[in-house]
């Protein structure tokens, strides 16, 4: 069995290298049993239920063609995309992961996490429930999605003069402790735009970098995981 593993494309426009090469990749991928997506795929999403940003459209329908080809798709959300939608969990039949969870593939437990719930940060987790919570799922819905995505877009552009600094996070002090209780062989997570792969007390311990700069992802062939690059 083979699978993917990747995280934080932080996709806006298809005119984009980073969405261009996903959907490169994506289209090369043959024979692909499971993918996993481990949030911040996209740089906004909120679920709406009737419709999507329609910069979105290629990757969407490149997800439904592999979906219709037999791959399971695994989405753990992300702080940039959660509230996923009946887009994910019908259309494509999406496993949708709110939080982070143990799954069992290819004969492997894995521990499935975008990686921002091991911040120690109260002030971070008020944040995140915050925006999870259902005013703000309703106020979203209520904003007209074109002010929403103008906003998103904007937001985005003040917040990439930092990304360089997250692209440097080394994980381990979060993941290390977080593998000891995870009662798994593998805990593989996205967020901090940094690859690592490291083994704990045996269990192997994987952060999938990013797709924005560095191409990074794992890949899951017969239980062995390794991380690779698209580009090199």
């Amino acid at each position: 069995m083979r699978a993917i593993f990747l995280a934080d494309a932080h996709l806006r426009q298809p005119e984009d290298k980073n969405y261009q090469l996903l959907l490169d990749f994506l289209n090369h991928e043959k024979d692909l049993d499971a993918l996993f997506l481990l949030g911040d795929i996209f740089e906004c999403w909120f679920g709406y239920q009737h419709l999507t940003f329609t910069a979105y459209i290629p990757i969407l329908e490149k997800l439904r063609q592999l979906a219709k080809s037999g791959t399971r798709l695994y989405f753990v959300e992300g702080n940039h995309d959660f509230n996923m939608g009946p887009y994910f969990t019908e259309t494509l039949q999406c496993t949708v992961i709110s939080n982070q969870q143990l799954v069992e593939w290819d004969g492997q437990k894995i521990m499935l996490s975008h990686g921002d719930l091991l911040n120690p940060s109260r002030n971070y987790q008020r944040l995140r429930s915050l925006l999870r919570s259902w005013p703000v799922t309703q106020l979203s819905r209520i904003i007209h999605p074109n002010l929403v995505w103008s906003l998103t877009l904007w937001l985005s552009s003040k917040s990439a003069k930092n990304r360089p600094i997250t692209q440097h996070h080394d994980p381990s002090p979060y993941l290390i402790p977080f593998s000891e209780t995870s009662n798994s062989d593998i805990v593989i997570c996205g967020h901090y735009h940094h690859p690592l792969e490291i083994e704990h007390h045996g269990v192997k311990i994987i952060a999938v970098g990013d797709w924005l700069t560095q191409f990074s992802y794992a890949e899951m062939v017969d239980g062995t995981i390794k991380l690779k690059n698209y580009i090199n």
